[in-house]
């Protein structure tokens, strides 16, 4: 079948293709007769606006790449999931459609089924980063293409880039200070990549508290699935000793949480566990999970009003925010 076109539309109703294209464009001052005539029309032929066309000639797609970590394969977790899900809703609430796309800080493609096709062939407005890591070739390629973007992250190679972020160094302070003032003195602290900026972040806050209070607890790098916290656990607990375990990311808790379980430990009695994110999930593990918070809606809000202002300005001054994370409490810390 050939494709329909305005001109068939203009053709059918009778109307100038001018006049058609206004409907199409709900231009206010089209007679109410008129767009029901040509919208009725538009119906029986099954029309469809070509955006690509629209979108080359207005020099603007209302598309916003969302570009996350493949992290080896795996992709995103649990808390991509309830950000993505917070910047979904905040997008089409402003007309825009959000387009993810799996990605790497060390390299990336640009063939037909990646976000940087679309940035290269100008078919986004704008891109969100996740989880940036220093020297993130990402961000350098946004860069040179003149993109507008913006980072849920914090960029700590570039001095003119925006990002909205978790204060991480205070998260891991934070996490620590807990758990002392808790009754425990033996802890560690858990984390991914140790390339990762979050992490190096927070283990820094968490060896400040550690430094200041003379406590001698390790920070071990490395956790990226449920199996490695599972397996590092399990070796953290082989003294059996009565001690607390800090885990970067709430959804590694169940490997923490399988560990102990299985040397025949109670959560919150035996050992003690803290998680960062405050995920949905935490509330329904049990004991649930005393966590630090994140405030997503808060982020995502945040990071979508730079970007808009970006790609509406030319001129805009970099703008760097970082939020205040809360000590969520529930049961896993409670002896």
């Amino acid at each position: 079948m050939n494709r329909v076109t305005i001109k068939d539309v203009a053709e059918r109703s009778g109307i100038s293709i001018r006049t058609v294209s206004r409907v199409i464009n709900d231009d206010p001052n089209v007679k109410k007769e008129t767009r029901i005539k040509v919208q009725a029309i538009i119906d029986e032929l099954g029309f469809k606006v070509n955006m690509v066309a629209r979108s080359l000639k207005e020099m603007k797609t209302n598309q916003i790449v969302i570009f996350i970590d493949r992290r080896k394969g795996m992709y995103w977790g649990a808390f991509h999931n309830e950000i993505l899900h917070e910047l979904h809703r905040s997008m089409k609430s402003r007309g825009y459609r959000m387009v993810i796309s799996a990605s790497s800080p060390d390299s990336f493609e640009e063939d037909e089924n990646d976000g940087f096709y679309l940035v290269k062939h100008g078919l986004c407005d704008g891109a969100v980063i996740f989880d940036p890591n220093i020297g993130d070739k990402r961000i350098t390629y946004l860069k040179e293409k003149a993109i507008p973007f913006v980072i849920i992250g914090k960029d700590k190679s570039n001095f003119e880039t925006s990002y909205v972020d978790l204060d991480n160094k205070y998260a891991g302070y934070l996490g620590a200070k807990y758990i002392y003032d808790q009754g425990w003195e033996n802890f560690a602290f858990l984390l991914g990549s140790e390339k990762s900026v979050t992490n190096q972040e927070r283990a820094k806050g968490f060896q400040q508290y550690c430094e200041e209070h003379h406590l001698q607890n390790p920070i071990i790098f490395g956790l990226t699935d449920l199996e490695s916290a599972h397996r590092e656990t399990a070796k953290l607990l082989a003294d059996r000793k009565r001690k607390a375990i800090f885990i970067s990311g709430d959804e590694r808790a169940l490997g923490v949480y399988r560990a102990i379980m299985e040397q025949g430990l109670k959560v919150g009695k035996d050992i003690g566990v803290i998680g960062i994110d405050n995920l949905r999930m935490g509330e329904f593990l049990f004991p649930a999970l005393t966590t630090i918070g994140q405030p997503k809606q808060e982020i995502s809000e945040l990071a979508l009003d730079i970007l808009v202002d970006q790609i509406h300005s030319s001129k805009t001054l970099a703008k760097r925010m970082l939020i205040s994370p809360s000590i969520v409490e529930r049961e896993s810390m409670k002896s």
